[in-house]
């Protein structure tokens, strides 16, 4: 009999679960604009991950200009909790793998959104032409998309927007346009550019590092580019095996390979000792050049997947170019300037590139900034890019000392995570 009463308890208790998870479900189903609501597997850390569709107009200030769907993931941890609401910059796949967290969602326990961003994954346009793709348009999608669950999760809850990278560069754009919605604001490595082709990267990495180190890495471009006959042999042969195509021949390739080579070394914290010396063979040379800077960057396949981002790089977002001077003597291509759309995008029509977005996210930071926290690394090239520390704006900012475009709060220093938990802990209670 008792083994019964309990077996009725818990059959009684799936049910309730059962139908508060179907609750949640019809909630979002019912939402306006919602397209699609599907269940998928998630982290044990939340209760259940929806996969949703939403229906957004390509241009917010003319809804008469047509209308695509736009994917987003939702987590939910509980009902009641903060919402961490990533501003994602490219395609958001990840955010599907039952394995994936945010660090932020596990350090304050909160749900989670995942926004894909527009033109990118599942959330392309069907039939639309790039004029729609704009900085605001897209931050115009978070705004709306925090409007619609605003209704699922309490009015009380506290709302903290992040991004890493392009999807930084988004939570900041987001924070000028629409400073309201969010009660915090934390950027990852998310630069803000001023031109297709921004100087102060190249300057940056004049001075990262060591001295010692900066010649290692010029004396092995250098040596590349004086074993250039066998090197572009073996780039040649990786590419038929991997089926890599590209806009340009061979010979540039290697150049361009070359060129990003210190942009990618310290972009992604690799160890100056592990540098191999210009002694070593050609074959030594061209093994450590694809590990840190490969061809398949350059290549169509590799460009297709984020075609969106190069073509938003030559419109508004920008980004670096390259310094030649050094290598001039030994470079088959006559000139790296204007590369981006050459390379990338050599089928898209040309683009007037327009900094006036970036000028007034800036202006809008250095006034304000306020809930507003910048975390970057110190030899990351795209700390070059990043928003001036400003004594008149109210944001915080936070390097990493010797930090790549891997820094995150979990690899940061005792003292700076204990400084950042404590600025998160005020921030919740006080907003």
């Amino acid at each position: 009999m008792k083994n019964f009463i309990w077996l009725l308890v818990a059959l009684f208790s799936t049910i309730i679960v059962f139908a508060q998870d179907e609750a949640l479900k019809q909630e979002l189903e019912k939402l306006p604009g919602i397209v699609s609501v599907n269940e998928i597997e998630s982290h044990s850390f939340f209760e259940h991950t929806y996969e949703v569709m939403v229906e957004q107009y390509l241009d917010h200030g003319n809804p008469a200009a047509g209308k695509f769907q736009q994917r987003i993931f939702i987590s939910d941890y509980n009902k009641y909790s903060p919402v961490v609401f990533v501003t994602e910059g490219y395609r958001a796949d990840y955010a599907a793998k039952e394995t994936y967290i945010n660090e932020l969602s596990r350090i304050i326990q909160a749900n989670q959104v995942v926004v894909e961003h527009r033109y990118f994954g599942k959330s392309i346009p069907e039939n639309a032409g790039w004029e729609y793709l704009t900085i605001e348009n897209a931050t115009s999608d978070l705004h709306r998309i925090y409007i619609m669950l605003k209704k699922i999760f309490n009015y009380d809850n506290k709302w903290i927007a992040t991004g890493i990278s392009k999807g930084g560069q988004n939570t900041i754009a987001y924070k000028t346009f629409y400073p309201d919605d969010m009660d915090i604001w934390i950027s990852y490595v998310g630069p803000v550019n001023f031109a297709v082709e921004d100087k102060r990267m190249p300057n940056f990495l004049k001075k990262v590092g060591t001295k010692k180190c900066r010649n290692q890495i010029e004396d092995f471009q250098l040596a590349v580019l004086k074993k250039r006959d066998s090197i572009e042999v073996w780039i040649d042969s990786l590419s038929q095996v991997k089926n890599y195509t590209y806009s340009m021949p061979v010979s540039h390739v290697l150049d361009f390979c070359v060129l990003e080579y210190s942009f990618a070394f310290w972009q992604w914290g690799r160890d100056c000792a592990a540098i191999p010396p210009d002694t070593l063979s050609a074959r030594a040379l061209f093994n450590h050049l694809v590990e840190v800077s490969g061809p398949d960057y350059f290549s169509i396949e590799g460009t297709e997947p984020i075609k969106a981002f190069f073509v938003q790089t030559v419109k508004e977002f920008g980004y670096y170019g390259y310094e030649t001077k050094p290598f001039s003597d030994y470079l088959e291509i006559e000139t790296a300037k204007g590369y981006i759309p050459n390379v990338f995008i050599a089928d898209v029509e040309p683009m007037k590139f327009s900094n006036k977005t970036s000028k007034f996210i800036k202006k809008a930071i250095k006034k304000d900034g306020e809930n507003l926290i910048l975390i970057y690394g110190e030899y990351d090239p795209w700390t070059g890019g990043g928003l001036d520390k400003s004594s008149r704006s109210k944001a915080r900012w936070f390097v990493k000392p010797e930090g790549s475009h891997r820094t995150r709060i979990d690899n940061m220093s005792y003292a700076q995570r204990a400084e950042i938990y404590m600025l998160l802990e005020t921030l919740l209670e006080t907003n």
